[in-house]
């Protein structure tokens, strides 16, 4: 859960206005419906609500082209002498990503217990809608994948090569 992640700290408002000179960024939840009418299956998410109010370079995340994917495959599917391609989904994604600048949500209600009035959270982590979780994201998995001898991909920094396993990841 978000408290297990630790994903913010409380602390009193007035430490967001002394650190950022404005208020913490609201927070909604976003109810999915993943399955159908029959088979319902609902995902909630907690979302920031930061609001893009000028162009800020730098605050996303590469998405690969569709053609790397197909390059990657046919090159695998033909003449591969024993090259594996990694695929993993990583579930919450943005919440394994440490925030680069100080950032504060408010609380959703059902995290306000007893003497909780006047704080907000300051993010540990990134949470979806704060205007950078995405580029702290890209920066933390290509930082883990390099620790551990990938190379990241010179046309594209979401394919990433590990020549002594010979082993190519493609994150998306």
């Amino acid at each position: 859960t978000v408290r297990d992640m630790k994903l913010y700290d409380k602390v009193p408002v007035k430490e967001c206005y002394e650190v950022t000179g404005k208020g913490p960024i609201s927070t909604k939840w976003i109810d999915i419906n993943k399955g159908d009418e029959r088979r319902p299956k609902y995902r909630s998410r907690n979302v920031a609500r930061e609001i893009a109010r000028s162009k800020v370079d730098g605050l996303f995340a590469a998405t690969p082209p569709l053609e790397v994917m197909k390059l990657l495959l046919s090159s695998l599917a033909t003449g591969n002498k024993g090259e594996r391609l990694m695929v993993a989904d990583v579930k919450r994604a943005y919440f394994h990503a440490k925030v680069k600048k100080p950032t504060y949500v408010q609380q959703p209600q059902e995290d306000i217990g007893p003497g909780d009035e006047g704080l907000c959270g300051r993010l540990n982590y990134s949470m979806y809608g704060t205007r950078d979780a995405a580029a702290n994201w890209s920066e933390e998995y290509t930082e883990r994948l390099v620790a551990m001898g990938f190379v990241a991909g010179k046309a594209s920094p979401c394919v990433f090569y590990h020549k002594e396993h010979n082993l190519r990841a493609y994150i998306h």
